[in-house]
């Protein structure tokens, strides 16, 4: 079972054609009908952007962000904030999507030659190309700050230093995205057996992002468990795995001198790792039974 796993990009790239054309379709039918259409996908990140600009940091003024920050105009909110709620919905749409995708292909799956691990697969890649498109506008953004927003007293090479952050974007990105397909393979296989998963979704994601640092600071949490009694609450928050893929977005997205967390990054990356290989193996022993139950 074991190497079947690890043949899985072989399994692929192989059916790279027919997962081209659901992601293409996934894509196309999401804005099919909008007066807009594909422009959907830039238009949606950039309202983000100033919907969150100007409520959180122009009109509450709060200030977020980790470590000393050199930006001003909030900017340091918006960057904190975006980078948390952007991974954020990406992965809760993918896994929210992936739990019902067998169920929704029902049709698919009574076909003998059709390679089901592809849906789960289609569902995680059109939802890496909208993180794509919106991480790529938020770069934009971050970019023009560092260099034409910043203070007088900041010199150039302070934002070019910050801007090289940018560099370790791809990291989250993959890890991210590794994450996602093996809890998607995990929870849309489960879902054939167990119907209330799909329900029970929307509320299990509701509340794993109210425990995650994505609306308040690190800082807040940590200034909480200081209180006699409360110590536990940053070991739960970093037992939460979404905790150590902000931590890499937010460092490569850094309104100061914020440090990559390798760290969070090993953890997440084992995490993912061994999510996938259980989450697909688990996909493989179950799908022979999918004909029968859909």
């Amino acid at each position: 079972m074991t190497g079947r796993t690890l043949a899985f990009p072989r399994v692929v790239y192989r059916q790279r054609d027919l997962l081209r054309s659901f992601v293409w379709r996934d894509l196309a039918a999401r804005y099919e009908g909008s007066l807009l259409g594909r422009l959907w996908p830039l238009i949606y990140p950039m309202l983000l952007l100033g919907i969150y600009h100007l409520v959180f940091a122009r009109f509450l003024k709060l200030k977020f962000g980790e470590g000393a920050t050199w930006l001003d105009g909030g900017y340091e909110t918006t960057f904190y904030m975006l980078s948390g709620i952007l991974p954020w919905l990406c992965f809760a749409d993918t896994t929210a999507r992936s739990t019902n995708v067998v169920m929704e292909n029902s049709n698919l799956i009574k076909k003998i030659a059709f390679p089901s691990e592809l849906l789960p697969t289609y569902v995680a890649v059109a939802q890496l190309i909208h993180n794509l498109i919106s991480m790529g506008l938020f770069m934009i953004f971050y970019l023009a700050v560092c260099f034409f927003a910043r203070p007088d007293d900041v010199s150039v090479s302070d934002g070019l230093r910050l801007a090289s952050h940018l560099l370790y974007l791809p990291i989250p990105l993959f890890l991210q995205f590794l994450f996602s397909l093996g809890l998607g393979m995990l929870l849309s296989a489960a879902n054939v057996f167990i119907r209330d998963l799909n329900q029970m979704m929307p509320v299990a994601l509701l509340l794993w992002m109210l425990v995650s640092p994505i609306f308040y600071p690190v800082s807040m949490v940590a200034q909480a468990a200081s209180e006699p009694g409360s110590e536990w609450m940053m070991t739960a928050l970093k037992i939460n795995p979404v905790y150590h893929l902000l931590s890499m977005y937010r460092a490569v997205f850094p309104s100061g001198d914020v440090p990559f967390p390798w760290d969070s990054c090993a953890i997440f990356g084992a995490l993912s790792v061994v999510l996938f290989f259980l989450g697909h193996r688990f996909f493989l022993a179950t799908k022979g039974l999918f004909p029968d139950e859909v």
